[in-house]
């Protein structure tokens, strides 16, 4: 007997972890006695964890347990049910049997009691299959019409809730939760205060206060949290919209409130962290720091870039690194990268006046045409316009002047030089 006709792969798949005679252990178990009694050696085990037979999802397991038979590598592939293979139907289970049965191989399904290589199996899998796919149907409208039922009474249907916030096991509906939902209520007040997000969560993380998932605070995860409709005590729903390519509804992570299909109104869910005013005016401020960009996307609007952050080099020996403003003043970069530099410094308003200094006086002309009237106030006009445009270029709005280029600008010891 050739090795590949001696030895047989095993399948298992479960949509949700839970105990019962679904879990992967009780089907590993049941297929491998089913092998020992057919003289059929285990070679391999493939897995698939928390995914669904009937939704268009990547099953690594499955793709690997088919090529295994497919390629030839083992001839028969046993699972615990022809339900665990897949719920899709004779769509998938059909041209699946016939591979196999094109490279001499053969599908086992332990508890229905078939063989896809004995005569009539073949068909009783197929029929079994539709079977799965209808009643993966039925499910789906059952849960979709309790969610329904639930959403009408204001209950929590499912899933983690917001941080701060916990489901009340009586009534369905969410609560403050006692452990979080002061560091909650601190996250929105510091969101409503106008402190940006990168500062409540370094706020956050200095105080140890971990993630809803654990670890450190993100931008991302304050950003969610604050536009949950939940945090606001209103029944979030997931948008969903249909797909062309598939023929199939899709779930597009857009979340916003329930409304009632009767009344048009939002339902709400407990009691939140916030109100909904409070996180109207929250998501209007996180809002007004993006601008959306020609692909659809929305990026952070930047404030004004200082005039010489980067272009100013470092004088002293064996650095050159670029220098950028804090606070008053432009410092070396190298010092809070670690470098051995001592750290170069320059007041950030002699250093500016001195380069805007320079351009004008390289560009004479620029002030002659105006004639010498009102030489002073014409002079700090064109000063300011030069600003402007170093800032322009500066946050990337397109400018091509770049008058620093056409100047050396370096720190050097207690002085500067343009």
């Amino acid at each position: 007997m050739r090795q590949e006709d001696a030895q047989a792969d095993l399948y298992l798949r479960i949509s949700l972890e839970r105990d019962g005679k679904t879990a992967i252990e009780r089907q590993e178990a049941d297929c491998r006695t089913w092998a020992v009694r057919h003289g059929l050696v285990v070679r391999r085990v493939h897995v698939d964890r928390g995914k669904s037979g009937y939704k268009v999802v990547v099953r690594k397991g499955f793709d690997a347990a088919t090529e295994s038979v497919v390629s030839g590598a083992v001839r028969t592939l046993i699972v615990w049910k022809l339900d665990r293979l897949s719920r899709k139907g004779t769509a998938e289970v059909g041209p699946l049997l016939e591979q196999f049965a094109r490279v001499g191989g053969r599908l086992v399904s332990v508890m229905d009691g078939l063989d896809s290589s004995l005569p009539g199996d073949g068909l009783a899998m197929a029929s079994l299959s539709e079977w799965a796919r209808a009643e993966a149907e039925a499910q789906g409208e059952r849960v979709r019409h309790a969610k329904r039922f639930l959403r009408g009474r204001g209950r929590w249907i499912g899933g983690q809730p917001p941080y701060g916030l916990r489901v009340d096991a009586e009534s369905g509906s969410l609560e403050p939760d006692p452990e979080t939902a002061a560091y909650a209520r601190l996250i929105a007040d510091e969101a409503l205060a106008g402190k940006p997000l990168v500062k409540i969560a370094r706020l956050l993380n200095e105080y140890e206060i971990p993630a809803p998932r654990g670890g450190l605070w993100q931008v991302g995860s304050l950003s969610q949290l604050l536009k949950a409709p939940a945090f606001a005590g209103l029944l979030p729903e997931t948008e969903v919209v249909w797909d062309e390519e598939r023929g199939r509804h899709k779930y597009t992570g857009v979340v916003h409130p329930y409304l009632d299909p009767d009344t048009g109104s939002s339902v709400t869910v407990g009691v939140g962290i916030i109100t909904v005013e409070e996180q109207q005016l929250i998501i209007a401020a996180l809002a007004s720091r993006t601008r959306v960009r020609g692909d659809g996307t929305r990026r952070p609007v930047r404030g004004p870039a200082h005039l010489l952050t980067g272009l100013l080099r470092c004088g002293a020996e064996g650095c050159g690194a670029r220098m950028s403003r804090n606070g008053t003043s432009y410092v070396c970069q190298g010092v809070r990268l670690g470098h051995t530099c001592p750290g170069a410094r320059a007041m950030a308003t002699r250093v500016e006046e001195a380069v805007v200094s320079a351009y004008l006086g390289r560009h004479p002309t620029l002030l002659d045409q105006w004639g010498r009237s009102g030489l002073e106030e014409r002079r700090a006009l064109l000063s300011a316009a030069v600003e402007r445009v170093w800032v322009a270029r500066a946050v990337g709005r397109g400018h091509r002047f770049d008058p620093a280029k056409r100047l050396r600008i370096v720190w050097v010891g207690d002085g500067h030089e343009a």
